[in-house]
């Protein structure tokens, strides 16, 4: 009589998700279409809307696009840098692994020359200057208060939190000895300390 073999349990390896992944692991994981964090190897999935999904609102999508015309014109205009939409990674630190996808940003000329060419999948690093979240309920006081300390020990020099309920735009001065926040409201112009010049009318972002 034949005795049957007892099941060989057999675990998924999947870096990020089972176990913290390293920066080499991370570089080799084939493309993904969705938003995540890295915090400490783990991926940390971005969430939107009321109901938390894994996927940007419509909301949330045109007033991306909204800053992003700006922003743009300010880069062409300028010449001082580059404006990048989300997902772009900016990396914090190798170990522990940690990135941020910020929903845009805008890094000079002088930090891109830093970078590896831009047909590459490496995330930024050095950081950009300025970067941009649009704030979402899933970003409670706590999450902000991570992102900005990571993008303070990336080296970013200035956070614009945009707040679609209240319809107001947070630019926060990241320096050594603390944080430095302006907000402005409906019939104001956003303005940015890091790249003279660049301003938005805050009305413009969030329009109907």
């Amino acid at each position: 009589m034949a005795v049957a073999e007892p099941a060989v349990s057999q675990t998924v390896d999947i870096p990020g998700i089972t176990r913290p992944m390293s920066y080499e692991e991370y570089m080799a994981t084939p493309e993904e279409m969705a938003r995540y964090d890295i915090l400490d190897g783990w991926k940390v999935y971005r969430l939107y809307g009321d109901n938390l999904m894994p996927s940007p609102t419509r909301k949330h999508q045109r007033i991306l696009g909204w800053l992003l015309r700006p922003f743009q014109d300010f880069e062409i205009q300028s010449k001082q840098g580059e404006a990048i939409a989300a997902p772009c990674d900016v990396q914090i630190t190798y170990q522990p692994l940690r990135s941020r996808q910020p929903d845009m940003l805008f890094i000079s000329r002088a930090r891109l020359a830093k970078n590896l060419p831009a047909e590459t999948y490496a995330p930024l690093s050095p950081a950009p200057e300025l970067v941009v979240e649009i704030v979402s309920p899933s970003d409670t006081s706590s999450v902000l208060s991570s992102k900005l300390a990571d993008y303070q020990t990336a080296d970013v020099q200035e956070v614009w939190l945009l707040r679609p309920d209240a319809r107001q735009v947070e630019v926060v001065q990241l320096a050594a000895q603390g944080y430095t926040r302006i907000l402005y409201v409906m019939g104001d112009t956003a303005l940015s300390q890091v790249f003279p010049g660049l301003a938005v009318p805050v009305d413009s972002i969030f329009q109907e």
